[in-house]
């Protein structure tokens, strides 16, 4: 009856260092903030400048990390120190013009990204200099770190791509910016829902919406109580709404939700009412609970992993004003979960109200969001979408 969780992980990456033929030629052409061909033995090449990741050109501060690229590059003859072509006969390097690093250079001018996605071909020594450089852009607020909030290039292109088919699961694009304690659960990046009805759902949200929700910058929290609804809840602003429909017997069901990441874990609520055919307060909460198993499940499955396990889930009854209500402690999983549910059943309807955190170490927000989950108290005014 509940629509399913999709939980994107991100991917373990191994750095090492490898040895990188050259090239030499005069840049032709500026196709990005970090992407240029040169002109090299009477044929053009297209360079990835290795480690580095500026914003698309569709998104903001593109066209100006374009011209900044273009104004240190343009026309000038450079050194290409690469480990590969691909198969489209591009290749990824470090870019030099005159003993200066242009990557490093692209980031330490607030222009461009250290991307960790694809920085294996850079010696551990570069991979510092392009760390520091990001780290003092970010303190002096040069260029993109002038924004409030930028949005990464990888997020960028993920949310567009999940704007476009939100039932498709995206690959991730990029891992987190610094390594966590060693514990054998994946690291979470990302979390979206599978619609599995009729309709691929309503949701009005922009690319840069689902990039920022998506985003591990930290939040804004504050009192979530949609209209007409009798839940409350407090949680990161700066989430995305959705609106699926779900067939249930003979009447179309809208199941909402609301979903925002914030630091290291991932928030979302989804509530729906759908017809009662028979179903008990007990058995309401059991499908609710392995809905979450199923998308769980699926989104592992679906990036590779070996699948979702748990060991013995705990719960607690937190019934209140009314409603039937479990808090299950997840935390034995493959991905470490605590959801909290809650139902009521009449004659004709059931009301499913759900909260669920994925996180990959449990704090005090984890435990806030969930004990701030409450029913059965007076409708409010309708949140603020952003």
């Amino acid at each position: 009856m509940l629509r399913h969780f999709v939980l994107l992980c991100g991917l373990v990456f191994f750095a090492c260092d490898v040895q990188a033929a050259s090239l030499f030629g005069r840049v032709i052409e500026v196709q990005s903030g970090d992407v240029i061909t040169i002109f090299n033995l009477n044929r053009p090449v297209r360079v990835k400048l290795l480690g580095i990741d500026a914003p698309e050109m569709g998104q903001t501060f593109g066209d100006v990390a374009k011209k900044h690229l273009s104004d240190l590059v343009y026309d000038k003859f450079v050194l290409v120190e690469y480990s590969g072509i691909s198969a489209d006969s591009s290749i990824d390097g470090r870019v030099i013009l005159n003993d200066a690093d242009i990557g490093a250079q692209m980031i330490r001018d607030g222009a461009a990204w250290f991307d960790l996605n694809n920085q294996s071909g850079l010696s551990a020594t570069n991979r510092e200099v392009y760390q520091q450089s990001e780290q003092a852009a970010r303190s002096e607020r040069r260029g993109l770190w002038q924004q409030e909030n930028p949005i990464a290039p990888w997020e960028f292109v993920r949310a567009v791509a999940l704007r476009r088919n939100p039932a498709a699961l995206v690959k991730s694009i990029a891992p987190e910016k610094e390594v966590r304690a060693n514990r054998p659960v994946p690291e979470l990046t990302n979390i979206s829902l599978m619609p599995t009805g009729r309709s691929a759902g309503r949701n009005e949200s922009s690319p840069e919406d689902y990039a920022r929700a998506a985003s591990a910058t930290r939040k804004t929290w504050q009192e979530f109580r949609p209209a007409g609804e009798d839940f409350s809840i407090f949680a990161p602003d700066q989430g995305i709404f959705k609106t699926d429909q779900q067939q249930v017997g003979d009447r179309t069901a809208d199941a909402h939700s609301y979903l925002v990441r914030d630091g290291w874990a991932t928030y979302v609520v989804t509530w729906m009412k759908g017809p009662t055919q028979g179903r008990t307060e007990e058995l309401a909460l059991q499908e609710a609970l392995q809905g979450v198993f199923k998308g769980a499940r699926e989104g592992l499955e679906k990036q590779g992993q070996e699948g979702f396990s748990c060991g013995a889930v705990p719960r607690k009854n937190i019934s209140m004003n009314g409603y039937a209500g479990r808090e299950f402690d997840l935390t034995s999983c493959t991905l470490p979960m605590k959801v909290r549910v809650y139902v009521r059943v009449d004659a004709e309807d059931t009301q499913v109200y759900l909260a669920a955190t994925i996180f990959a170490e449990e704090d005090e927000n984890v435990r806030r969001f969930l004990k701030s989950f409450t029913v059965g108290s007076a409708p409010g005014v309708k949140a603020k979408k952003h």
